[in-house]
């Protein structure tokens, strides 16, 4: 018993740790939102620049995109077949513009990790 124990054990030591990353959405680089200038920047350069937005609603004639990016990070073992969620980090990124007459209006971003 104690042998099967030994070697199980040395397995996990042999194989390693390594991370699986996992991501949804565009990733919303912060230089791109910097370059963003409300009353300048149109609404056909903001999907140039991002893509396809996550999400679109229109109310007051306003449209308001949002783009939601998220990236999990998990440790595997044994060469990814052992995943331990406990111990995973993820980060949000979040971009939401406002567009008046195919012009950026306004525009919040944020980023978060847990």
């Amino acid at each position: 018993m104690k042998k099967i124990i030994f070697t199980i054990a040395l397995l996990f030591a042999a194989a390693g740790c390594a991370t699986v990353m996992r991501t949804e959405g565009n990733k919303i680089e912060k230089n791109s939102v910097l370059n963003l200038k409300p009353g300048t920047t149109t609404r056909q350069m903001v999907l140039e620049s991002f893509g396809a937005p996550s999400n679109i609603n229109n109310e007051n004639n306003e449209e308001k995109l949002v783009y939601v990016f998220k990236e999990k990070k998990i440790p595997v073992y044994l060469g990814g077949i052992i995943e331990n969620e406990t111990k995973k980090s993820e980060s949000v990124t979040t971009l939401e513009l406002i567009i008046r007459d195919n012009i950026l209006y306004s525009y919040r971003f944020k980023s978060a990790e847990n």
